[in-house]
């Protein structure tokens, strides 16, 4: 009477094998991790900037007065503002108006351009904008890209308008 023993589970050279195979997929994966997260950090500066924009519209339509976002290429900040200081001037006046909400870029995303005269746009209390123009975002980091938002002066509309991010992805 033999029995015959029921053998299940791994060898140590079948462990090993596998160890390898998913040592080499790592090894080329980590490569596309820095540049996919370059590409979120983009497109999330891009939303945030847009949330501050749509946030100061909203804020003039309620509140029946003027509200502004201010752009400073510097720092990467950007202020949300309410403009009381000087509200026929449509810019931001430091010191003067007060500063509801401040938003940082994160790191290696900075503004490209800001085409709003005084790097402000004002958002009237009937909801359109003081000016049309476009704030350029841009990464410098390990995958290049750009976004560009868009305000559109007579009804205020904010959107944002796709750009390149990084090689070998559109």
């Amino acid at each position: 009477m033999k029995r015959k023993l029921n053998q299940k589970g791994l060898t140590v050279l079948e462990l090993t094998v596998v160890a390898v195979a998913v040592g080499v997929i790592s090894t080329l994966a980590i490569p596309q991790f820095g540049k996919v997260m370059e590409r979120l950090k983009l497109k999330t500066a891009g939303r945030d900037v847009i949330s501050a924009l749509r946030l100061a519209r909203s804020s003039a339509v309620s509140q029946k007065d003027q509200f502004g976002v201010y752009f400073d290429y510097n720092s990467g900040q950007y202020f949300l503002f309410h403009d009381s200081a000087n509200p026929s001037s449509y810019t931001y006046d430091m010191g003067l108006d007060s500063v509801v909400m401040t938003g940082d870029l994160p790191g290696n995303v900075n503004f490209g351009y800001v085409s709003f005269p005084g790097l402000a746009v004002v958002f009237k209390p009937d909801g359109c904008a003081s000016n049309s123009g476009h704030v350029g975002i841009y990464s410098y980091g390990e995958c290049y890209g750009y976004l560009a938002v868009d305000v559109l002066a007579s009804t205020g509309r904010v959107k944002l308008l796709p750009g390149y991010q990084c090689e070998g992805s559109y």
